[in-house]
């Protein structure tokens, strides 16, 4: 059996979700590619046909997006009346 996740950890499971969402397909394959099936760059640049600098490009666009959902803010309505 599991463990429960809290509260905290779920928001963060489903921000990242969200932001995995939010990427092209290839930035997406590269991502998980190198997070989650741990390939090397030249693996991935392999696969894609594509070069070692064009996998770097699109993993640095995965993360932009990555740190932009797990880093919002939910700002209450009213805070953007000041």
């Amino acid at each position: 059996m599991s463990p429960r996740l809290s509260r905290a950890e779920r928001r963060q499971l489903r921000r990242a979700e969200r932001a995995v969402d939010h990427m092209t397909a290839m930035q997406r394959e590269i991502f998980l590619g190198i997070r989650v099936d741990e390939l090397s760059y030249i693996e991935i640049a392999a696969t894609h046909g594509i070069t070692v600098a064009d996998v770097e490009h699109h993993f640095a666009g995965a993360l932009r997006i990555l740190d932009r959902h797990m880093h919002e803010r939910h700002h209450k309505w009213w805070q953007f009346w000041r």
